[in-house]
Protein backbone atom coordinates (compact mmCIF):
# COMPACT_ATOMS: atom_id res chain seq x y z
CA UNK A 1 0.00 0.00 0.00
CA UNK A 2 2.84 2.68 0.44
CA UNK A 3 3.38 2.86 -3.61
CA UNK A 4 0.92 5.37 -5.06
CA UNK A 5 -0.35 5.25 -8.44
CA UNK A 6 -1.74 8.64 -9.38
CA UNK A 7 -5.33 8.43 -9.66
CA UNK A 8 -5.06 11.38 -11.66
CA UNK A 9 -2.46 13.88 -13.55
CA UNK A 10 -3.18 16.75 -11.86
CA UNK A 11 -0.41 19.59 -11.41
CA UNK A 12 -0.52 22.49 -8.79
CA UNK A 13 -1.14 24.85 -12.35
CA UNK A 14 -3.98 22.99 -13.46
CA UNK A 15 -5.75 21.89 -9.95
CA UNK A 16 -8.03 25.14 -8.90
CA UNK A 17 -8.88 25.57 -4.88
CA UNK A 18 -12.00 27.04 -5.95
CA UNK A 19 -13.50 23.60 -7.30
CA UNK A 20 -12.59 21.83 -3.47
CA UNK A 21 -14.31 24.78 -2.16
CA UNK A 22 -17.51 24.75 -4.61
CA UNK A 23 -17.65 20.74 -3.96
CA UNK A 24 -17.27 21.67 -0.63
CA UNK A 25 -19.65 24.24 -0.31
CA UNK A 26 -22.65 23.17 -2.19
CA UNK A 27 -22.28 18.95 -2.46
CA UNK A 28 -20.39 18.24 0.60
CA UNK A 29 -22.06 20.05 3.52
CA UNK A 30 -24.03 22.35 1.79
CA UNK A 31 -26.44 24.70 3.60
CA UNK A 32 -28.95 22.42 6.15
CA UNK A 33 -26.56 19.36 5.86
CA UNK A 34 -23.63 20.92 9.15
CA UNK A 35 -23.61 18.78 11.84
CA UNK A 36 -22.30 19.83 14.97
CA UNK A 37 -19.50 17.80 15.02
CA UNK A 38 -15.62 17.32 15.01
CA UNK A 39 -15.72 16.33 11.19
CA UNK A 40 -17.48 18.84 9.91
CA UNK A 41 -15.93 21.65 12.38
CA UNK A 42 -12.75 21.25 10.32
CA UNK A 43 -13.97 22.03 7.02
CA UNK A 44 -15.80 25.05 8.86
CA UNK A 45 -12.41 26.42 9.71
CA UNK A 46 -11.29 26.08 5.65
CA UNK A 47 -14.03 28.58 4.97
CA UNK A 48 -13.09 30.99 7.89
CA UNK A 49 -9.47 30.48 6.44
CA UNK A 50 -10.83 31.20 3.10
CA UNK A 51 -13.48 34.08 3.85
CA UNK A 52 -9.77 35.71 5.51
CA UNK A 53 -7.64 35.27 2.53
CA UNK A 54 -10.33 35.70 -0.36
CA UNK A 55 -12.58 39.21 0.04
CA UNK A 56 -14.85 37.66 -2.76
CA UNK A 57 -16.03 35.02 -0.95
CA UNK A 58 -16.48 36.85 2.12
CA UNK A 59 -20.50 37.22 1.88
CA UNK A 60 -21.01 33.99 0.84
CA UNK A 61 -18.94 32.33 3.82
CA UNK A 62 -20.44 34.73 6.59
CA UNK A 63 -24.35 33.59 5.06
CA UNK A 64 -23.25 29.85 4.88
CA UNK A 65 -22.12 29.83 8.63
CA UNK A 66 -24.85 32.24 9.85
CA UNK A 67 -27.65 30.04 8.59
CA UNK A 68 -25.70 26.89 9.96
CA UNK A 69 -25.25 27.67 13.33
CA UNK A 70 -28.75 29.55 13.45
CA UNK A 71 -30.03 26.12 12.45
CA UNK A 72 -27.62 23.84 15.07
CA UNK A 73 -27.41 26.42 17.65
CA UNK A 74 -30.51 25.02 19.81
CA UNK A 75 -28.07 21.53 19.61
CA UNK A 76 -24.35 23.47 20.16
CA UNK A 77 -22.72 21.85 23.91
CA UNK A 78 -19.56 21.20 24.93
CA UNK A 79 -19.65 18.35 27.16
CA UNK A 80 -16.40 16.73 25.13
CA UNK A 81 -13.78 18.04 22.84
CA UNK A 82 -15.23 17.05 19.78
CA UNK A 83 -18.76 19.10 20.22
CA UNK A 84 -16.64 22.26 21.34
CA UNK A 85 -14.95 22.28 17.83
CA UNK A 86 -17.93 23.26 15.91
CA UNK A 87 -18.26 26.22 18.20
CA UNK A 88 -15.84 27.72 15.85
CA UNK A 89 -18.39 28.94 13.95
CA UNK A 90 -20.08 30.69 16.89
CA UNK A 91 -17.11 32.26 17.47
CA UNK A 92 -16.40 33.61 14.39
CA UNK A 93 -20.28 35.08 14.25
CA UNK A 94 -19.45 37.19 16.96
CA UNK A 95 -15.74 37.91 14.96
CA UNK A 96 -17.66 39.27 12.11
CA UNK A 97 -20.77 40.82 14.09
CA UNK A 98 -23.31 38.69 12.69
CA UNK A 99 -24.21 36.72 15.75
CA UNK A 100 -27.49 36.69 17.29
CA UNK A 101 -29.11 36.24 21.07
CA UNK A 102 -29.67 32.81 19.90
CA UNK A 103 -26.04 32.09 18.32
CA UNK A 104 -24.86 34.16 21.33
CA UNK A 105 -26.68 31.70 23.80
CA UNK A 106 -25.02 28.90 22.26
CA UNK A 107 -21.42 30.10 22.32
CA UNK A 108 -21.94 30.81 26.13
CA UNK A 109 -23.74 27.42 26.49
CA UNK A 110 -20.34 25.63 24.65
CA UNK A 111 -18.10 27.85 26.91
CA UNK A 112 -19.56 26.52 30.36
CA UNK A 113 -19.85 23.26 29.58
CA UNK A 114 -16.28 23.30 28.02
CA UNK A 115 -15.28 24.89 31.63
CA UNK A 116 -17.07 21.53 32.90
CA UNK A 117 -14.96 18.85 31.51
CA UNK A 118 -13.09 16.19 33.54
CA UNK A 119 -9.60 17.08 33.99
CA UNK A 120 -6.31 15.10 34.01
CA UNK A 121 -4.35 15.86 37.36
CA UNK A 122 -2.19 18.45 35.59
CA UNK A 123 -5.78 19.52 34.50
CA UNK A 124 -4.81 18.47 30.71
CA UNK A 125 -8.65 18.19 29.06
CA UNK A 126 -10.25 14.59 28.76
CA UNK A 127 -10.98 13.35 25.71
CA UNK A 128 -13.86 10.87 27.31
CA UNK A 129 -16.84 12.40 29.44
CA UNK A 130 -16.85 9.04 31.42
CA UNK A 131 -13.09 8.63 32.05
CA UNK A 132 -9.90 10.55 31.77
CA UNK A 133 -8.11 9.87 28.29
CA UNK A 134 -6.35 12.47 26.77
CA UNK A 135 -6.07 12.03 22.80
CA UNK A 136 -3.84 14.26 20.86
CA UNK A 137 -6.58 14.92 18.77
CA UNK A 138 -8.37 17.42 22.08
CA UNK A 139 -6.00 19.98 20.79
CA UNK A 140 -6.86 20.62 17.92
CA UNK A 141 -11.15 20.49 18.64
CA UNK A 142 -10.38 22.92 21.45
CA UNK A 143 -8.11 24.65 19.92
CA UNK A 144 -10.44 26.05 17.11
CA UNK A 145 -12.47 27.39 19.72
CA UNK A 146 -10.36 28.68 21.67
CA UNK A 147 -8.72 30.85 19.39
CA UNK A 148 -11.94 31.83 17.56
CA UNK A 149 -12.65 33.50 20.86
CA UNK A 150 -9.42 35.14 21.26
CA UNK A 151 -10.05 36.31 17.30
CA UNK A 152 -13.74 37.83 18.56
CA UNK A 153 -12.92 39.08 22.05
CA UNK A 154 -9.02 39.97 22.36
CA UNK A 155 -9.26 38.52 25.56
CA UNK A 156 -5.39 36.93 25.68
CA UNK A 157 -6.48 34.62 28.18
CA UNK A 158 -8.12 32.46 25.72
CA UNK A 159 -4.72 32.21 24.06
CA UNK A 160 -2.85 31.22 27.61
CA UNK A 161 -5.71 28.35 28.33
CA UNK A 162 -4.94 27.00 24.92
CA UNK A 163 -0.59 26.97 25.68
CA UNK A 164 -1.82 25.28 28.78
CA UNK A 165 -3.58 22.71 27.25
CA UNK A 166 -0.79 22.00 25.11
CA UNK A 167 2.26 22.02 27.49
CA UNK A 168 -0.30 19.67 30.16
CA UNK A 169 -0.75 17.00 26.95
CA UNK A 170 2.45 17.06 26.23
CA UNK A 171 3.88 15.93 29.51
CA UNK A 172 2.00 13.18 28.93
CA UNK A 173 2.40 12.44 25.12
CA UNK A 174 4.96 13.83 23.51
CA UNK A 175 8.38 11.90 22.87
CA UNK A 176 11.40 14.20 24.26
CA UNK A 177 13.58 12.57 21.95
CA UNK A 178 11.67 13.15 18.41
CA UNK A 179 8.91 15.41 18.97
CA UNK A 180 6.47 13.31 17.88
CA UNK A 181 3.19 12.69 20.02
CA UNK A 182 1.51 9.47 21.04
CA UNK A 183 -2.19 8.95 19.94
CA UNK A 184 -3.49 8.81 23.68
CA UNK A 185 -2.60 8.33 27.49
CA UNK A 186 -5.64 7.25 30.10
CA UNK A 187 -5.66 7.62 33.60
CA UNK A 188 -6.34 3.93 34.76
CA UNK A 189 -4.89 0.91 33.31
CA UNK A 190 -8.09 -0.43 33.27
CA UNK A 191 -9.12 -1.86 29.76
CA UNK A 192 -12.61 -0.75 29.33
CA UNK A 193 -14.45 -1.81 25.81
CA UNK A 194 -14.63 0.42 23.43
CA UNK A 195 -16.56 0.18 20.14
CA UNK A 196 -13.42 2.06 18.36
CA UNK A 197 -10.24 1.78 19.95
CA UNK A 198 -8.68 -1.36 20.47
CA UNK A 199 -8.86 -3.62 23.52
CA UNK A 200 -6.14 -2.78 26.34
CA UNK A 201 -4.34 -0.32 24.67
CA UNK A 202 -3.86 1.35 27.98
CA UNK A 203 -3.13 -1.47 29.85
CA UNK A 204 0.47 -1.33 29.95
CA UNK A 205 2.77 0.79 32.87
CA UNK A 206 2.93 3.88 31.14
CA UNK A 207 -1.29 4.30 30.37
CA UNK A 208 -0.63 4.98 26.67
CA UNK A 209 -0.54 3.51 23.40
CA UNK A 210 3.32 3.22 21.50
CA UNK A 211 3.00 4.61 18.22
CA UNK A 212 3.01 8.50 16.40
CA UNK A 213 -0.33 8.22 14.55
CA UNK A 214 -0.66 10.43 11.68
CA UNK A 215 -3.27 12.79 11.88
CA UNK A 216 -3.14 12.85 15.52
CA UNK A 217 0.38 14.59 14.92
CA UNK A 218 -1.15 16.44 12.74
CA UNK A 219 -3.97 17.97 14.65
CA UNK A 220 -1.25 18.86 17.25
CA UNK A 221 1.27 20.20 14.78
CA UNK A 222 -2.01 22.80 13.77
CA UNK A 223 -2.66 23.32 16.94
CA UNK A 224 0.65 25.18 17.62
CA UNK A 225 1.48 26.79 14.76
CA UNK A 226 -2.53 28.11 14.99
CA UNK A 227 -1.79 29.32 18.81
CA UNK A 228 1.93 31.03 17.93
CA UNK A 229 0.24 33.12 15.21
CA UNK A 230 -1.71 34.77 17.53
CA UNK A 231 0.24 34.72 20.58
CA UNK A 232 2.96 37.56 21.74
CA UNK A 233 6.14 36.33 21.64
CA UNK A 234 7.29 37.59 24.98
CA UNK A 235 4.28 35.51 26.39
CA UNK A 236 5.80 32.98 29.13
CA UNK A 237 4.41 30.14 27.39
CA UNK A 238 5.65 30.79 23.78
CA UNK A 239 8.80 29.76 24.46
CA UNK A 240 7.93 26.28 25.33
CA UNK A 241 5.41 25.90 22.97
CA UNK A 242 7.66 27.29 20.22
CA UNK A 243 10.34 24.13 21.20
CA UNK A 244 7.81 21.33 21.22
CA UNK A 245 6.65 22.68 17.49
CA UNK A 246 10.29 23.19 15.95
CA UNK A 247 11.42 19.95 17.47
CA UNK A 248 8.25 17.86 16.20
CA UNK A 249 8.51 19.74 12.50
CA UNK A 250 12.29 18.68 12.39
CA UNK A 251 11.43 15.52 12.85
CA UNK A 252 8.80 15.18 10.56
CA UNK A 253 10.91 17.37 7.65
CA UNK A 254 13.05 14.15 7.65
CA UNK A 255 10.22 11.52 7.41
CA UNK A 256 8.23 13.40 4.62
CA UNK A 257 8.43 11.12 1.36
CA UNK A 258 10.76 12.67 -0.96
CA UNK A 259 9.50 11.33 -4.02
CA UNK A 260 5.83 12.17 -3.45
CA UNK A 261 5.73 14.91 -0.75
CA UNK A 262 3.63 12.59 1.04
CA UNK A 263 4.10 11.65 4.74
CA UNK A 264 3.09 7.61 5.83
CA UNK A 265 0.30 6.76 8.05
CA UNK A 266 2.34 5.79 11.15
CA UNK A 267 5.48 8.47 10.01
CA UNK A 268 8.25 6.80 12.35
CA UNK A 269 8.13 3.66 10.45
CA UNK A 270 8.32 4.41 5.97
CA UNK A 271 10.06 1.20 5.32
CA UNK A 272 7.54 -0.84 6.91
CA UNK A 273 5.59 -2.73 4.17
CA UNK A 274 2.16 -2.58 5.67
CA UNK A 275 2.35 0.99 6.01
CA UNK A 276 0.37 4.04 3.56
CA UNK A 277 0.91 7.25 2.29
CA UNK A 278 -1.94 9.21 3.65
CA UNK A 279 -3.44 12.80 2.41
CA UNK A 280 -4.63 14.22 5.61
CA UNK A 281 -1.68 14.09 7.65
CA UNK A 282 -0.08 15.45 4.53
CA UNK A 283 -2.37 18.48 4.34
CA UNK A 284 -2.03 19.04 7.89
CA UNK A 285 1.66 18.68 8.23
CA UNK A 286 2.14 21.26 4.98
CA UNK A 287 0.45 23.67 6.24
CA UNK A 288 1.69 23.84 9.45
CA UNK A 289 5.38 23.99 7.81
CA UNK A 290 4.68 26.12 4.98
CA UNK A 291 2.51 28.69 7.98
CA UNK A 292 5.53 28.13 10.24
CA UNK A 293 8.03 29.36 7.64
CA UNK A 294 5.87 32.30 6.73
CA UNK A 295 5.65 33.48 10.58
CA UNK A 296 9.36 33.28 10.51
CA UNK A 297 8.63 30.13 13.37
CA UNK A 298 10.43 27.77 11.66
CA UNK A 299 13.32 28.44 8.82
CA UNK A 300 12.54 29.43 5.14
CA UNK A 301 13.17 25.85 3.97
CA UNK A 302 10.12 24.63 5.14
CA UNK A 303 8.31 26.73 3.01
CA UNK A 304 9.57 23.84 0.56
CA UNK A 305 8.35 20.90 2.69
CA UNK A 306 4.80 22.71 3.00
CA UNK A 307 4.98 23.32 -1.31
CA UNK A 308 5.93 19.46 -1.84
CA UNK A 309 3.09 18.56 0.52
CA UNK A 310 0.64 20.70 -1.62
CA UNK A 311 1.90 19.30 -4.90
CA UNK A 312 1.94 15.89 -3.91
CA UNK A 313 -1.56 15.87 -2.48
CA UNK A 314 -2.84 17.13 -6.28
CA UNK A 315 -0.69 14.83 -7.87
CA UNK A 316 -1.77 11.84 -5.82
CA UNK A 317 -4.19 12.14 -3.77
CA UNK A 318 -6.96 14.42 -5.71
CA UNK A 319 -8.77 12.33 -7.70
CA UNK A 320 -11.34 12.65 -11.08
CA UNK A 321 -11.61 16.53 -11.74
CA UNK A 322 -10.00 17.57 -8.18
CA UNK A 323 -12.69 17.73 -6.11
CA UNK A 324 -12.73 14.29 -4.39
CA UNK A 325 -9.92 13.85 -2.00
CA UNK A 326 -7.94 9.87 -1.66
CA UNK A 327 -5.85 8.10 0.22
CA UNK A 328 -7.75 9.46 3.59
CA UNK A 329 -7.65 7.55 6.69
CA UNK A 330 -10.87 6.74 7.53
CA UNK A 331 -11.98 8.05 11.32
CA UNK A 332 -9.69 6.41 14.10
CA UNK A 333 -9.14 6.13 17.40
CA UNK A 334 -6.28 4.31 19.53
CA UNK A 335 -4.10 1.27 19.18
CA UNK A 336 -1.11 -0.60 18.00
CA UNK A 337 0.92 -0.58 15.27
CA UNK A 338 -1.59 -3.54 13.35
CA UNK A 339 -4.39 -1.35 14.06
CA UNK A 340 -3.61 1.85 12.32
CA UNK A 341 -2.44 -0.26 9.46
CA UNK A 342 -5.34 -1.56 8.56
CA UNK A 343 -7.63 1.36 9.03
CA UNK A 344 -10.39 1.82 6.23
CA UNK A 345 -8.74 3.60 3.64
CA UNK A 346 -11.69 6.22 1.83
CA UNK A 347 -11.82 9.04 -0.54
CA UNK A 348 -13.85 11.80 -0.72
CA UNK A 349 -16.57 11.27 2.91
CA UNK A 350 -14.38 12.92 4.96
CA UNK A 351 -14.36 16.50 5.73
CA UNK A 352 -12.10 16.97 8.11
CA UNK A 353 -9.29 16.10 5.45
CA UNK A 354 -10.95 17.98 2.35
CA UNK A 355 -10.54 20.64 5.28
CA UNK A 356 -7.08 20.91 5.70
CA UNK A 357 -6.36 20.34 2.36
CA UNK A 358 -7.89 23.87 1.72
CA UNK A 359 -6.27 25.23 4.68
CA UNK A 360 -2.77 24.09 3.24
CA UNK A 361 -3.84 25.51 0.10
CA UNK A 362 -5.04 28.92 1.61
CA UNK A 363 -1.41 29.18 3.45
CA UNK A 364 0.67 28.20 -0.06
CA UNK A 365 -1.61 31.32 -1.89
CA UNK A 366 -0.30 33.35 0.88
CA UNK A 367 3.57 33.62 -0.44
Amino acid sequence: MGLLCPCSFLTAQSWSVEALFEQAITVDVPSGAFRFNWRDAVLLKSFIDIYRTDPQQRERIASYIRGEMERCADNAHGYHPNGVASAVGLAFLEEIGADSGKTREALSRVERQYGNIARAANGACSHRTSFVELWDDTLYMIGMFLTGRYQATGDVSYLHQLSQQILAHAEYLCDNKTGLWYHGWAESMYPTMDECCQYAWNSNPSHRNSEFWGRGNGWVAMTMVDLLALLPADDADYASVKALFVRMMNTLSRLQDKKTGLWYQLPAHPRDKENFLESSCTAMFGYAAAKGARLGILSPAFSRVGKAAYEGLIRHCLEADGTRLGRICAGTCIGDKSYYYHRDIVAGTETYATGAVLMLSCEIELY
